[in-house]
């Protein structure tokens, strides 16, 4: 996993970022960098199947924040989209929140 510097390039965080890779089952059964799970051709025209997540903000409207992908990013460029998607890295692990003020 790549760590933020300053001096790091998508290209690079794409090629050393671990995707979690799933079965169609959801079952965990290896992990690629983001880069290859992201690749779209004709052995995988969908890329490689790996562990994503997505969050939709609604105001008290029921309006949805999106957002628009930069031009420059390396998937999806100017793509209208959602709040804000990531993808939990494989070997990385996470705090969760136990307690209810833990959130504010």
């Amino acid at each position: 996993m790549a760590d933020w510097n300053g001096n790091v390039s998508q290209t690079q965080f794409m090629e050393q970022d671990e995707c979690i890779v799933l079965s169609e089952q959801d079952e965990v059964i290896g992990h690629n960098s983001k880069k290859q799970c992201h690749i779209f051709s004709a052995e995988q025209p969908f890329g490689i199947l790996h562990r994503a997540f997505s969050v939709f903000l609604f105001d008290s409207q029921g309006r949805l924040l999106l957002q628009q992908r930069a031009s420059d990013k390396i998937t999806f460029p100017n793509v209208w989209t959602n709040t804000c998607c990531s993808h939990p890295l494989f070997g990385s692990t996470y705090n969760e929140v136990d307690y209810e003020d833990d959130v504010r």
